[in-house]
């Protein structure tokens, strides 16, 4: 698999909290190469399933993003701006979007200038912003409805050191991740089911999750979610290098769960890190480990920088080396995983 073309294409497309039908379906269409058993389920998860016997186990990374919504048309057309996912508003300002609405509609965001600004210059906040078109509100009012999605318009940039810088690889890189997973185990012989899940609605609440969880009732689950990478200005308590794959820890995370993957990234010489958490992950296992009696869950990492903005940026290798260990995890559970479990 292409890494890197695969994000090129899956992070441009439009996949809000709630609609992200445009990428479920491409999603699909990946998912499609490696499983004969693929849906999406009535929340919009896109789910696969691979191999056959016990365990089941429940494989989930997140495909929504952050976003602008459209909340008013102003009288001189411009688009006033609802956000929801903890989107940083420093980003806004300068900002080219596509509108998407009865047609797509180019647009930037802009901000008032210093020449007639009074006082000293803030950060300003959304309802300080707004979408210019171009156009009069008559014709923007015929194109575009309240709640309409707003798509940033950035190009994924190469640097170096194979890494990348895109919006939305929170998380739709963990999703490459996954179909890299899938690609590997298509070669080999699974001795488990294993139900691979693009979930929807993450980023308001881990919606998705909490739903694929109680319908696939797994035995066991492994969450896969960014977290944040070493970057100027942050606590380095708080962040961890951009090459190294994370195993969480912590009152989310079955112990055995991570002791299994470890020792499979140790067989497989992924070089990997611990990503450790005191209560929440904030992450899709949180629901999923609490799924009906309970679901032993692991946590896989993929180091990230500048979380929520249009330059997110990751190691390529990284997340191919995530997808390496998630197959190798996968391809050592069998018939006699309650005995390393129940520990």
């Amino acid at each position: 698999m292409d890494v890197a073309a695969f994000l090129e294409e899956i992070c441009a497309l439009p996949g809000y909290s709630g609609m992200e039908s445009a990428v479920a379906a491409r999603v699909a269409e990946e998912f499609k190469k490696y499983s004969g058993d693929v849906r999406i389920d009535k929340l919009g998860n896109v789910r696969a399933t691979m191999g056959s016997g016990s365990p089941r186990v429940l494989v989930c990374a997140h495909m929504d993003e952050v976003g602008l919504l459209v909340s008013a048309v102003e009288d001189n057309g411009f688009l006033r701006l609802y956000d929801f996912g903890s989107l940083d508003p420093r980003i806004l300002p300068g900002s080219e979007v596509t509108v998407f609405g009865r047609q797509p509609l180019y647009g930037v965001i802009g901000v008032k200038p210093p020449h007639l600004t009074n006082g000293p210059h803030k950060a300003a906040q959304v309802s300080d912003l707004a979408v210019d078109v171009g156009l009069p509100k008559e014709e923007v009012e015929s194109l575009v409805r309240v709640g309409d999605p707003i798509c940033f318009r950035v190009p994924m940039t190469r640097l170096m050191n194979d890494r990348a810088a895109f919006k939305t690889f929170d998380d739709r890189a963990c999703v490459a991740s996954m179909i890299v997973a899938m690609e590997a185990l298509s070669r080999v012989r699974l001795n488990c089911t294993v139900e691979f899940c693009a979930t929807v609605q993450e980023e308001v609440g881990s919606r998705g999750a909490q739903v694929a969880a109680y319908d696939a009732a797994p035995d066991l689950a492994v969450a896969f979610d960014v977290c944040h990478a070493n970057q100027p200005g942050a606590d380095p308590w708080d962040t961890m290098p951009i090459d190294k794959v994370g195993l969480g820890m912590g009152p989310t995370i079955h112990p055995a769960m991570f002791a299994r993957m470890r020792d499979a990234a140790r067989a497989l010489r992924v070089d990997v890190q611990v990503d450790v958490s005191n209560g929440k992950t904030y992450t899709d296992a949180d629901n999923i480990m609490a799924s009906r009696m309970g679901v032993p869950t692991a946590l896989l990492s993929l180091p990230l920088t500048y979380m929520h903005t249009m330059v997110e940026t990751i190691s390529l290798t990284a997340c191919a080396e995530a997808g390496r260990l998630l197959a190798g995890f996968l391809a050592g559970v069998d018939e006699k995983w309650e005995e390393w479990l129940c520990f």
